[in-house]
């Protein structure tokens, strides 16, 4: 695969091509809207030797990529071009792909409820789904995951259900790795909820092997949102999600979004912070959080993006010294990545989240409050699913303990 051709929703923007050993992204002459923050509007073409970080962001990783791969390696072959092309438009975010000069494929496929999805007791479900949608799923993350639409019965909060349209999801599972991971999630997220957190809507399947997220880079009216996670906002590849410090991802916040919205997202982010560091979550990587936005017309190099810019929703929350007992973070803290104590967390805050000691306590008490309130949903769970029940012990003693 030599060139794609690169969309916005359905609207052609320009065309990536790998040559002499290098990737180069070109706009159109008529292309009147920016693919991204860290790509504005600009004559010169981008070149890079590996694949641009945005263009790596949603390319599948692990057990999906080698999926899609078994499925379409002797038609399309295996490189990052072809893999674009194949998922043509089904991205999270707004950026789509299709090989040069054809239409972008999008395969059919049907729009299961998710009242059926969340009650059904096969436990060979994931697996036909997966087979079904993956070659629709431009999606990162190592765990068995798919992206597609589900109707009806949806629910706007934890226990309760109500009629909904049709609306875009992400479905995971996960492996023998990882075991019972639905369920470590949906706990993972709700702590990140209760403690006031932006969560787009989850629900656990009714036999504990499926999470199910709501997609927050689509609007209420269906309209796709810009996505960029903080590999792409650092200039970093996939690879290097890993290769940060938590104080760096502070510098993104404030070179990305909007000004008015800058004081809650770094307020936000020392407290996911807090809920990363109480649960032991060792996957908070680049990837794992990001900045969605409405659009980018007109915004092109030397300019601001008009648009407001925002800190995404938090997502891919688990603990994970349940399985890795000696884990640390994913990023940095003062230089190091142990578990850090409180002196260290506190200076974080202050030097750079720019907070003060109210908006430090006040952050706290919502963190411990929610690891209170999460308490009931780890017993209910540990009984529901017994293969959950020491992880459920080992995160309950986890999020008990102070900073």
């Amino acid at each position: 695969m030599a060139t794609v051709d690169v969309y916005l929703e359905a609207c052609k923007v320009g065309h990536l091509e790998k040559a002499d050993f290098k990737h180069v992204f070109g706009y159109d002459s008529h292309a009147a809207e920016a693919l991204s923050l860290s790509m504005p509007l600009r004559t010169e073409s981008y070149s890079s030797q590996a694949l641009h970080p945005l263009f790596q962001m949603n390319l599948p990783e692990g057990f999906l990529r080698q999926a899609i791969e078994r499925m379409t390696l002797k038609q399309y072959g295996s490189d990052d071009l072809a893999m674009l092309a194949l998922l043509g438009p089904n991205q999270i975010g707004r950026t789509g792909y299709a090989l040069s000069g054809q239409p972008p494929l999008d395969p059919s496929a049907d729009c299961p409820e998710l009242s059926d999805l969340l009650g059904s007791d096969d436990s060979l479900l994931f697996e036909q789904l997966f087979q079904q949608y993956s070659i629709r799923s431009g999606v990162a993350g190592v765990q068995p995951k798919v992206l597609m639409d589900l109707s009806d019965d949806a629910s706007t909060d934890l226990g309760s259900r109500a009629t909904l349209t049709l609306q875009p999801f992400i479905v995971k599972s996960w492996g023998s790795d990882y075991p019972q991971l639905a369920c470590n999630e949906f706990i993972g997220l709700s702590l990140a909820r209760y403690a006031g957190l932006d969560v787009a809507n989850f629900y656990l399947s009714d036999n504990g092997k499926l999470l199910v997220s709501q997609r927050f880079d689509v609007a209420v009216g269906g309209e796709p949102l810009g996505f960029e996670d903080f590999c792409v906002l650092q200039g970093k590849g996939t690879r290097e999600k890993y290769d940060a410090s938590l104080e760096s991802c502070t510098h993104t916040i404030r070179n990305f979004v909007s000004a008015e919205l800058l004081r809650p997202a770094l307020y936000d982010f020392f407290k996911l912070t807090l809920v990363n560091t109480l649960l032991q979550n060792g996957d908070a990587h680049l990837k794992n959080s990001g900045i969605i936005y409405s659009d980018l017309k007109d915004y092109r190099l030397g300019m601001q993006p008009r648009c407001d810019r925002k800190l995404a929703p938090i997502f891919d929350i688990v603990n994970t010294t349940a399985y890795l007992a000696q884990d640390t973070m994913a990023l940095t803290l003062a230089g190091s990545k142990r578990w850090p104590k409180w002196k260290a967390l506190n200076k974080f805050a202050r030097q750079h989240c720019g907070l003060n000691g109210k908006d430090i306590n006040r952050a706290l008490s919502e963190v411990a409050a929610a690891s209170v309130l999460v308490q009931p949903l780890l017993q209910q769970l540990s009984c529901q699913h017994e293969e959950f029940s020491a992880i459920a012990e080992h995160i309950s003693e986890l999020i008990k303990q102070p900073f």
